[in-house]
């Protein structure tokens, strides 16, 4: 009887991971950004309007279920004085990029809006300036900047996206610096 059991305990376990193997081989995983693919975007908000564009140049899948997406981009943002009339501030800068989709994730029948989602962050290199009316001494600004956002695609080519990014600071008198950042809803597009 023990041997019986065991047996069967070792049939079932082999038939398991068979069957996990080929599940998991089968499914073709399509994120809504996948590598070869180029992206433009353009926003406005708070901080004035943004815009830019991406190339997508590298892909994993983890665990079979979750693409990352990996890129290059450049942003930039211009704030013509849009909330605040005493400046006007420019910025550009070039960063490294990650996707992850959610396009293929199986999700309770109540959560399936969730898979039109696209989570992505940036990381780089920017260039700030601008001008006041206040300040004559401004001085632009290199640095580490980054954004961030979230796109909920409508189309496997269009999506609407909510977008926070950071591109360096410029400089004031002598100590003071001020941010150069913008907050924008916008769209995406593929190209």
């Amino acid at each position: 009887m023990k041997k019986v059991l065991i047996l069967l305990l070792t049939l079932t376990l082999v038939a398991g991971f068979a069957f996990a193997q080929e599940k998991a081989s089968s499914v073709e995983l399509t994120p809504y950004v996948d590598k070869g693919e180029f992206l433009a975007n353009v926003g406005i908000g708070w901080g004035g309007l943004s815009g830019g564009a991406e190339f997508t140049f590298y892909r994993i899948d983890i665990g079979g279920i979750l693409p990352l997406t990996f890129g290059a981009a450049a942003r930039a943002c211009v704030d013509p004085g849009i909330f605040d009339a005493n400046w006007t501030t420019f910025a550009a800068g070039g960063f490294a990029t990650g996707h992850v989709g959610f396009k293929e994730i199986n999700l309770p029948s109540g959560l399936t809006f969730l898979s039109n989602f696209d989570a992505y962050v940036g990381l780089g290199i920017g260039f700030a300036s601008g001008t006041s009316d206040y300040y004559n001494d401004i001085k632009p600004g290199i640095g580490i900047s980054t954004f961030e956002g979230a796109a909920y695609y409508l189309s496997d080519t269009f999506a609407i996206n909510l977008e926070y990014g950071y591109i360096g600071r410029i400089q004031y008198w002598s100590t003071w610096s001020y941010p150069v950042w913008y907050s924008t809803i916008g769209v995406i597009l593929k190209l």
